[in-house]
């Protein structure tokens, strides 16, 4: 029998908390729920959970003091899921510095958590390539892999996307035109995002591409071990 896995949802609108909880119930998950940053904190440090959806701005600790909190306790940290109602550039940029898994803006997109809970086993991955259908090949090899990939088909989605959520690896073409190559790095940079670029082309084959994401991330994984 497969293991639930276990979400913590915060937020100080009980309507908010239910009908997460709700859905996510229906859709297989186990869930908890916490009113404020003070609740939140004392479950994930006295439970397990798989993934935390907090909105960032809570009473008592917000979002960022929470995260930060269970990582100076060396205890088992949850990926975390933040979602916010404005514009909080500050905040965001430490949750993405500590690690956050995503950011999230309201209203909230239930149909993108889910995919996010359901989808990650790994680290997510964006995909854009000139060749739509080679983008989706791609993307169908990547999953194959266990990792939570999306394809954008602009680069309008590129930047909406990695403004949404701190991406391990970018994959795209690099024959796109010069201007979309500086908005990505430009977008990746204002976030201080630690997405990795990895670029391909029509010519390369598939299973190639696939092989150098997955080779970037175990390198990775190796050097923050050693970090550790």
């Amino acid at each position: 029998m497969t293991k639930k896995s276990k979400i913590l949802i915060v937020d100080d609108h009980p309507a908010i908390r239910s009908t997460m909880a709700d859905v996510l119930n229906e859709e297989g998950f186990e869930t908890d729920t916490a009113e404020n940053g003070k609740f939140a904190l004392e479950k994930c440090i006295s439970e397990e959970f798989d993934f935390v959806l907090m909105d960032i701005q809570m009473p008592e600790l917000n979002g960022v003091e929470v995260f930060r909190e269970i990582k100076n306790r060396n205890i088992m940290s949850p990926k975390f899921i933040f979602f916010s109602a404005y514009s909080l550039p500050e905040l965001r940029k430490e949750a993405e510095s500590l690690g956050c898994f995503a950011f999230l803006e309201k209203p909230i997109e239930i149909k993108k958590i889910i995919y996010l809970l359901k989808e990650n086993k790994r680290s997510p991955i964006l995909v854009y390539l000139n060749d739509p259908i080679q983008g989706k090949d791609l993307c169908k090899v990547l999953k194959k892999e266990n990792y939570y990939t999306i394809q954008a088909k602009n680069i309008d989605q590129v930047l909406i996307q990695l403004r949404q959520i701190n991406f391990k690896i970018l994959v795209f073409d690099s024959d796109l035109p010069q201007t979309e190559h500086d908005a990505i790095k430009a977008t990746i940079k204002a976030h201080k995002a630690n997405t990795i670029c990895i670029e391909t082309n029509e010519d390369e084959n598939i299973n190639l591409v696939s092989n150098k994401v997955s080779k970037q991330i175990q390198q990775d994984e190796l050097v923050n071990t050693f970090n550790i």
